[in-house]
């Protein structure tokens, strides 16, 4: 999303870097601050909440076949505004972003990030649904008809709509023809965006969990090799 912005020579302002200026019968201008004692990262930090944001905002639907470039080029553009006032507007990329995740070899179209994506080995031929097909197969014959029905689909992408449907529809594709394949995804979306760590901070919280705790001390003293006695 980030490349998609700066590519319509847009830079994204992170909110603590400028102010607003109230001017009478005018329209509010932007005057810059000085934040030379920011640190890179601050910032990166910053800059990607707000690409999140944005792409949260117009990246909501997913398409339920595979995305095509030249019938999705007249589509509709959807406006955002950014936290200084400018405004972008998006077209194709906004199913085409989604589409990453099934079709990776789309990240040609996206400049230095698409080449980061692409120097994964293999990557270019593998999408969620093939890699998802892949990790159960390399789990033990006998747990396999259970993992094909309990995909469990959380996280901030996971708000894009259709994409529970797709992932579904293209695993059970992939998958052996007895096997049943279910992906499940909470309908609340703040359960949906946070489930990793609701359920992380339920398990911490159990009393039979933190019998399972390895100390500092007790890492120094015995090493990783405790984990395997204390959680067998």
């Amino acid at each position: 999303m980030q490349h998609t912005i700066e590519e319509k020579g847009i830079a994204v302002k992170p909110r603590y870097s400028f102010k607003r200026v109230d001017t009478a019968g005018a329209a509010p201008t932007v005057e810059d601050i000085d934040c030379s004692r920011i640190t890179d990262s601050f910032k990166a930090y910053h800059i990607d909440a707000i690409c999140q944001d944005a792409k949260h905002a117009v990246c909501r639907q997913l398409s339920d076949t595979p995305f095509s470039p030249e019938e999705n080029a007249n589509i509709p553009n959807v406006t955002y505004e950014l936290p200084d006032g400018q405004e972008i507007h998006i077209g194709p990329q906004r199913f085409s972003i989604p589409e990453l995740l099934f079709n990776p070899s789309l990240a040609n179209g996206f400049g230095s990030v698409g080449e980061e994506i692409l120097k994964t080995p293999d990557v270019e031929n593998k999408g969620l649904s093939q890699l998802v097909t892949e990790c159960i197969g390399k789990c033990d014959i006998d747990v396999r008809r259970e993992l094909y029905n309990g995909i469990l689909l959380t996280g901030g992408t996971s708000l894009f709509a259709s994409l529970q449907k797709r992932l579904e529809d293209e695993v059970t594709n992939l998958a052996p023809s007895m096997m049943k394949v279910r992906v499940i995804s909470p309908s609340n979306a703040i359960e949906k965006r946070y489930s990793t760590w609701i359920g992380g901070s339920i398990l911490a919280s159990l009393g039979t969990f933190q019998q399972m705790w390895m100390s500092k001390s007790e890492y120094k003293e015995y090493g990783a090799g405790l984990i395997h006695k204390k959680a067998p």
